[in-house]
């Protein structure tokens, strides 16, 4: 009886530290998902951006511009600013646009047209 009784302790020693470590692996995924859910369209409006940078230099510096994104919850607004301290290097920075901010449309390239 007493082998009994410390096999059934044992295994609920054992079942709660799985129990733990199921459900703080399942807290780090759903925060995971969540990170990538919120990030998908600034993401996308950085690489936007940084595919405009090759296509010349920005007009101005530092120069913001806006992009329209369709994300899951629907099209969204990000503000995407190129800056540079030295004229070589450039800093790309995407966000999501205040209520009611507005700015240029992001054009199709920095380059000079004939």
């Amino acid at each position: 009886m007493a082998l009994v009784l410390m096999f059934v302790v044992l295994f609920l020693a054992l079942l709660g530290v799985v129990y733990r470590e199921v459900a703080a692996a399942l807290r780090i995924e759903s925060l995971h998902s969540i990170e990538v859910r919120r990030d998908e369209g600034s993401v996308q409006a950085l690489a936007q951006g940084v595919a405009l940078l090759e296509s010349g230099l920005p007009p101005a510096n530092p120069y913001a511009c806006g992009v329209t994104i369709d994300t899951p919850d629907g099209p969204m607004t990000f503000t995407v600013t190129f800056s540079s301290e030295d004229g070589t290097t450039w800093q790309v920075q995407s966000s999501p646009a205040a209520g009611g901010q507005t700015s240029l449309p992001m054009p199709a390239s920095f380059g000079t047209h004939p």
